[in-house]
This record gives structure tokens, sequence and C-alpha cells, in this order.
């Protein structure tokens, strides 16, 4: 069994580096100085550094602007354009499953999420049944796991709410500890479903293989 990324504790997790004092400017060189004269090495004569000079130069950026007050993910580009976009247009990924998935990865923090499949149904306004077999095709394409009763993790590749620390945190307890490896229902590999009925019957498929794809189509 593959390892199980480590769940959440309670509240948000504090960064390593102290936040600068306030004070202005001068505060904050004073800061960095010190941070640096402990790790900078004397001179030949072993001579205690005496003075530093540090220039600081500010970048400004504008924040996002975003929709909504739940901030935002980082998603995978390559995700959205040649596996998304993909299933949708060529696999018959179903507007449940793709709703389903675009709902989760907006709502998990840090790649969890704590919801029941009664919430996503009434969300979207769909059947509980239809959001049950989407969370089951979405598990077999390695995009989401269900964990434990009322928790999903969002396979953390493909869309990402936290910075980047935290997601090779989450990486890092998923590998193999041998191979180095991110296992296989962690990793993002589409394991894409039969074509549907039109397309099979365009490659020659038999009418008697087609029952199955439409039954799977038509079920989410």
């Amino acid at each position: 069994m593959p390892p199980q990324p480590k769940r959440p504790s309670a509240g948000r997790g504090k960064g390593r580096i102290a936040a600068v004092p306030p004070g202005g400017d001068s505060a904050f060189r004073e800061t960095l100085s010190s941070r640096l004269g402990k790790d900078i090495k004397p001179p030949t004569r072993k001579r205690p550094v005496q003075q530093m000079d540090v220039s600081v130069r500010y970048t400004y950026r504008a924040p996002h602007d975003m929709y909504g007050r739940s901030g935002y993910s980082v998603v995978s580009n390559d995700f959205l354009a040649d596996v998304l976009a993909v299933l949708i247009a060529q696999h018959g990924m179903s507007p449940i499953q793709s709703a389903v998935l675009l709902w989760c990865i907006g709502r998990q923090r840090e790649g969890w999420l704590r919801t029941t499949h009664k919430k996503i149904a009434d969300k979207l306004g769909v059947e509980r049944s239809n959001v049950t077999r989407a969370i089951g095709r979405l598990e077999q394409w390695h995009m989401i796991q269900r964990v434990d009763n009322g928790l999903i993790f969002v396979n953390p590749m493909l869309g990402f709410e936290g910075n980047g620390d935290v997601q090779r945190e989450i990486l890092d307890a998923l590998r193999d500890r041998e191979t180095g490896k991110l296992p296989e229902d962690v990793f993002p590999a589409l394991n894409a479903p039969r074509p549907p009925r039109s397309v099979q019957l365009e490659l020659g498929a038999e009418d008697g293989e087609d029952g199955v794809v439409d039954e799977e189509g038509q079920a989410c």
C-alpha cells in the first residue's frame, strides 16, 4: 500500500524564518546584516568581522486580483491543456466528472478537502449517486483519492493551494523510499477510458463492446 500523505493539523503551520521586526529599512538592514554575519567566513588572519555593508533594493508587484474570497491555487498548465482538455474533448469525460474535479481543486487546502458526496452534489445541483460515480472514475485517473470518510486528497501535482515548501514536504512523504519515485496512484498518469461509441465505430470496434462504454459514459 502506498504511503499516505500527512493529514492536516489544526491551523496553518508557521514559516521557519521569523518575520523582520517593525522599524522600517534600518531594522531590516540590521536584521539581514546580523544573519549574514553569522555565516560569513573570517579573513585569512581570522580577525572578527567589524563591519558589513548591505544594499537593499525593493521590488513591488501588484497583488493578484482574483474572484471571491478563497484566494487561488497553483494549477498545472500542462494538466489543463494536455490532460483535462483532451479528456473532455476526445475521451468522453462527462460534465459531472469535470465539475467534481474542478470543485475539489477549488476547495482543497494544501491538497486536502473535507467534504461529503452529498455536499458536493448540493453545491453542484446534481444527484449524489452521480457524484459518487464521478469520484470513483477520478480516482482511477489518479486525480483525487478518498483517504477516509469525508476526507479527500487532491493530487498535489495537478492543483495545490499553499506554498512550494509545503507541497514538497507532501510529495516527499509520498515518495517510495527505495526508488525515490512517486507511487502510481498519486502521480498524474492518465489512464484514459475507452473512447465513446462514436469514436469506436470510426475505429471499427465490434458492436458487442459498445454497451459497456455507453453505460459508463451515461452513468455519471
